[in-house]
Protein backbone atom coordinates (compact mmCIF):
# COMPACT_ATOMS: atom_id res chain seq x y z
CA UNK A 1 0.00 0.00 0.00
CA UNK A 2 1.08 3.75 -1.01
CA UNK A 3 2.27 5.98 2.19
CA UNK A 4 1.68 9.85 1.80
CA UNK A 5 5.28 11.27 1.98
CA UNK A 6 4.22 13.23 5.21
CA UNK A 7 5.83 13.99 8.54
CA UNK A 8 8.10 11.49 10.10
CA UNK A 9 7.63 10.53 13.50
CA UNK A 10 10.66 12.60 14.47
CA UNK A 11 9.69 15.24 12.55
CA UNK A 12 7.69 16.33 16.31
CA UNK A 13 10.60 18.62 17.04
CA UNK A 14 10.00 21.01 14.56
CA UNK A 15 7.27 22.24 16.45
CA UNK A 16 9.09 22.84 19.13
CA UNK A 17 9.23 26.92 19.12
CA UNK A 18 12.70 26.64 21.25
CA UNK A 19 14.04 23.81 19.37
CA UNK A 20 13.13 25.71 15.91
CA UNK A 21 14.96 29.05 17.65
CA UNK A 22 18.05 27.08 17.98
CA UNK A 23 18.20 25.34 14.37
CA UNK A 24 17.79 28.97 13.38
CA UNK A 25 21.27 29.85 15.32
CA UNK A 26 22.69 27.17 14.23
CA UNK A 27 21.91 27.98 10.79
CA UNK A 28 23.59 31.02 10.91
CA UNK A 29 26.53 29.89 12.30
CA UNK A 30 26.92 27.04 9.75
CA UNK A 31 26.51 29.96 7.01
CA UNK A 32 29.31 31.90 8.51
CA UNK A 33 31.52 28.66 9.07
CA UNK A 34 30.82 27.69 5.29
CA UNK A 35 31.21 31.48 4.24
CA UNK A 36 34.64 31.23 5.47
CA UNK A 37 36.10 28.77 4.19
CA UNK A 38 35.31 25.46 6.57
CA UNK A 39 34.73 21.94 5.38
CA UNK A 40 31.23 21.28 5.66
CA UNK A 41 31.28 18.02 7.08
CA UNK A 42 33.51 19.51 9.73
CA UNK A 43 31.41 22.54 10.54
CA UNK A 44 28.13 20.72 10.50
CA UNK A 45 29.27 18.32 12.94
CA UNK A 46 30.50 21.22 15.19
CA UNK A 47 27.49 23.48 14.95
CA UNK A 48 25.11 20.44 15.48
CA UNK A 49 27.42 19.39 18.39
CA UNK A 50 26.81 22.81 19.97
CA UNK A 51 23.36 22.91 19.78
CA UNK A 52 22.76 19.34 20.45
CA UNK A 53 20.78 18.94 17.38
CA UNK A 54 19.14 15.45 16.42
CA UNK A 55 20.18 13.85 13.58
CA UNK A 56 16.67 14.97 11.54
CA UNK A 57 17.65 18.85 12.69
CA UNK A 58 21.22 18.22 10.69
CA UNK A 59 20.06 16.99 7.64
CA UNK A 60 17.43 20.24 8.06
CA UNK A 61 20.88 22.42 8.87
CA UNK A 62 22.50 20.88 5.86
CA UNK A 63 19.52 22.24 3.56
CA UNK A 64 19.20 25.89 5.23
CA UNK A 65 22.62 26.56 5.76
CA UNK A 66 24.53 28.41 2.79
CA UNK A 67 27.49 29.91 2.02
CA UNK A 68 27.41 32.65 -0.03
CA UNK A 69 29.22 30.89 -3.16
CA UNK A 70 29.27 32.88 -5.93
CA UNK A 71 26.38 31.77 -8.21
CA UNK A 72 23.57 32.76 -11.00
CA UNK A 73 20.70 34.25 -9.67
CA UNK A 74 17.81 32.67 -10.39
CA UNK A 75 15.82 33.15 -13.63
CA UNK A 76 12.68 34.64 -13.40
CA UNK A 77 9.71 32.50 -14.70
CA UNK A 78 9.17 34.83 -17.39
CA UNK A 79 12.41 34.24 -18.61
CA UNK A 80 11.98 30.67 -19.20
CA UNK A 81 9.66 30.75 -22.13
CA UNK A 82 11.20 29.08 -25.38
CA UNK A 83 14.11 27.72 -23.32
CA UNK A 84 14.88 23.98 -22.67
CA UNK A 85 15.19 22.33 -19.24
CA UNK A 86 17.12 19.89 -17.48
CA UNK A 87 15.21 18.74 -14.90
CA UNK A 88 16.76 17.27 -11.93
CA UNK A 89 13.82 14.65 -11.71
CA UNK A 90 13.62 12.97 -8.09
CA UNK A 91 14.90 16.33 -6.50
CA UNK A 92 11.52 17.84 -7.67
CA UNK A 93 9.68 15.19 -7.88
CA UNK A 94 10.21 14.43 -4.20
CA UNK A 95 9.95 17.91 -3.13
CA UNK A 96 6.32 18.30 -4.64
CA UNK A 97 5.64 14.96 -2.94
CA UNK A 98 6.70 16.45 0.49
CA UNK A 99 4.63 19.72 -0.10
CA UNK A 100 1.66 17.85 -1.29
CA UNK A 101 1.61 15.21 1.56
CA UNK A 102 2.36 17.57 4.32
CA UNK A 103 5.61 17.20 5.04
CA UNK A 104 8.55 19.55 6.38
CA UNK A 105 9.75 21.82 3.91
CA UNK A 106 12.94 23.70 4.06
CA UNK A 107 13.18 27.08 2.36
CA UNK A 108 16.98 27.84 2.75
CA UNK A 109 19.03 30.96 3.25
CA UNK A 110 19.28 30.99 -0.61
CA UNK A 111 15.63 30.84 -1.28
CA UNK A 112 15.45 27.72 -2.55
CA UNK A 113 12.90 25.07 -1.17
CA UNK A 114 13.85 21.68 -0.47
CA UNK A 115 12.88 18.86 1.25
CA UNK A 116 14.36 16.35 4.28
CA UNK A 117 13.29 12.95 3.16
CA UNK A 118 16.71 11.97 3.02
CA UNK A 119 16.04 9.54 -0.54
CA UNK A 120 19.06 7.44 -1.44
CA UNK A 121 19.60 4.80 -3.88
CA UNK A 122 15.77 3.66 -2.51
CA UNK A 123 12.53 5.23 -4.36
CA UNK A 124 9.28 4.39 -3.74
CA UNK A 125 6.25 5.74 -5.42
CA UNK A 126 3.60 7.65 -2.81
CA UNK A 127 0.04 8.78 -2.79
CA UNK A 128 1.23 11.82 -4.19
CA UNK A 129 3.23 10.74 -6.38
CA UNK A 130 1.22 11.27 -9.86
CA UNK A 131 -0.57 14.39 -8.89
CA UNK A 132 3.24 15.90 -8.51
CA UNK A 133 4.25 15.07 -11.55
CA UNK A 134 0.97 16.16 -13.23
CA UNK A 135 1.11 19.55 -11.26
CA UNK A 136 5.19 20.18 -13.09
CA UNK A 137 3.92 19.32 -16.25
CA UNK A 138 0.80 21.95 -15.86
CA UNK A 139 4.32 24.21 -14.35
CA UNK A 140 6.05 23.84 -17.74
CA UNK A 141 3.51 23.66 -20.08
CA UNK A 142 1.99 27.39 -18.31
CA UNK A 143 5.52 28.79 -18.11
CA UNK A 144 5.75 27.85 -22.06
CA UNK A 145 9.07 26.46 -22.02
CA UNK A 146 10.04 24.34 -25.66
CA UNK A 147 11.44 21.51 -24.14
CA UNK A 148 11.82 19.67 -20.67
CA UNK A 149 13.74 16.72 -20.35
CA UNK A 150 13.73 14.91 -16.80
CA UNK A 151 16.82 13.06 -15.74
CA UNK A 152 16.77 10.11 -13.13
CA UNK A 153 19.35 8.32 -11.93
CA UNK A 154 19.54 5.03 -13.26
CA UNK A 155 21.09 2.95 -9.85
CA UNK A 156 17.58 4.66 -7.90
CA UNK A 157 15.15 1.72 -7.39
CA UNK A 158 11.71 2.72 -9.83
CA UNK A 159 13.88 5.10 -11.72
CA UNK A 160 12.39 3.29 -14.73
CA UNK A 161 9.07 3.29 -13.52
CA UNK A 162 9.06 7.44 -12.62
CA UNK A 163 10.37 7.88 -16.06
CA UNK A 164 7.40 6.03 -17.76
CA UNK A 165 4.86 7.65 -15.50
CA UNK A 166 6.30 11.60 -16.47
CA UNK A 167 6.30 9.95 -20.42
CA UNK A 168 2.50 9.24 -20.26
CA UNK A 169 1.68 11.77 -18.48
CA UNK A 170 3.64 14.26 -21.16
CA UNK A 171 1.68 12.35 -24.02
CA UNK A 172 -1.88 13.08 -22.88
CA UNK A 173 -0.61 16.24 -21.92
CA UNK A 174 0.72 16.39 -25.66
CA UNK A 175 3.51 18.04 -23.78
CA UNK A 176 7.56 18.72 -25.13
CA UNK A 177 8.38 16.87 -22.04
CA UNK A 178 10.47 13.47 -21.83
CA UNK A 179 12.28 11.67 -19.88
CA UNK A 180 16.09 9.82 -19.53
CA UNK A 181 17.62 7.34 -17.10
CA UNK A 182 21.17 8.19 -16.45
CA UNK A 183 24.22 7.75 -14.43
CA UNK A 184 25.56 10.48 -12.43
CA UNK A 185 22.52 13.19 -12.87
CA UNK A 186 24.41 15.94 -11.19
CA UNK A 187 27.14 16.09 -13.84
CA UNK A 188 24.26 16.22 -16.55
CA UNK A 189 22.54 19.01 -14.87
CA UNK A 190 26.16 21.04 -14.53
CA UNK A 191 26.70 20.59 -18.55
CA UNK A 192 23.19 21.47 -18.98
CA UNK A 193 23.38 23.73 -22.13
CA UNK A 194 20.06 25.87 -20.77
CA UNK A 195 18.65 26.20 -17.91
CA UNK A 196 18.86 23.55 -14.95
CA UNK A 197 15.96 22.92 -12.57
CA UNK A 198 16.86 21.88 -9.43
CA UNK A 199 17.47 23.26 -6.04
CA UNK A 200 21.02 21.06 -5.67
CA UNK A 201 23.51 23.55 -4.51
CA UNK A 202 26.34 21.48 -5.56
CA UNK A 203 24.70 21.89 -9.05
CA UNK A 204 23.63 25.86 -8.44
CA UNK A 205 27.04 26.78 -7.72
CA UNK A 206 28.51 25.24 -10.78
CA UNK A 207 27.75 28.48 -12.68
CA UNK A 208 24.47 27.12 -14.79
CA UNK A 209 21.79 28.99 -15.31
CA UNK A 210 19.24 27.56 -12.90
CA UNK A 211 15.33 27.48 -12.25
CA UNK A 212 13.80 26.09 -8.35
CA UNK A 213 10.42 25.26 -10.21
CA UNK A 214 9.43 22.99 -7.17
CA UNK A 215 9.50 26.39 -5.12
CA UNK A 216 7.76 28.06 -7.79
CA UNK A 217 4.95 25.50 -8.06
CA UNK A 218 4.85 25.49 -4.13
CA UNK A 219 4.28 29.44 -4.25
CA UNK A 220 1.39 29.42 -6.89
CA UNK A 221 -0.38 26.12 -7.28
CA UNK A 222 -0.24 24.12 -3.71
CA UNK A 223 -3.00 25.34 -1.36
CA UNK A 224 -2.13 22.46 0.95
CA UNK A 225 -0.88 24.36 4.32
CA UNK A 226 2.40 24.04 4.58
CA UNK A 227 4.94 22.72 7.06
CA UNK A 228 7.38 25.16 6.20
CA UNK A 229 10.50 26.26 8.16
CA UNK A 230 11.81 29.37 6.08
CA UNK A 231 15.60 30.23 6.58
CA UNK A 232 15.70 32.50 3.55
CA UNK A 233 17.79 35.64 3.93
CA UNK A 234 14.20 37.96 3.91
CA UNK A 235 12.74 36.20 6.70
CA UNK A 236 16.12 37.66 9.63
Amino acid sequence: MRKHRGLAPEDRTFFDQERIGRLRQAVEDLSCLLQRGYAQKAATELVGNRYQLTARERHALLHAAWSGHSRKAPLPPEALRGRRLCIDGFNLLITLETALGGGILIRGRDGCYRDIANVHGNYSFRIETEKAVEMAADAIAALGVAEAVWYFDRPVSNSGRIARLVNRVAEARHLPMRTETVDQVDTRLKRCPDVAVTADAVILDSGVDWFDLAGWIIEHRIVTPLHLLDFSEGTR
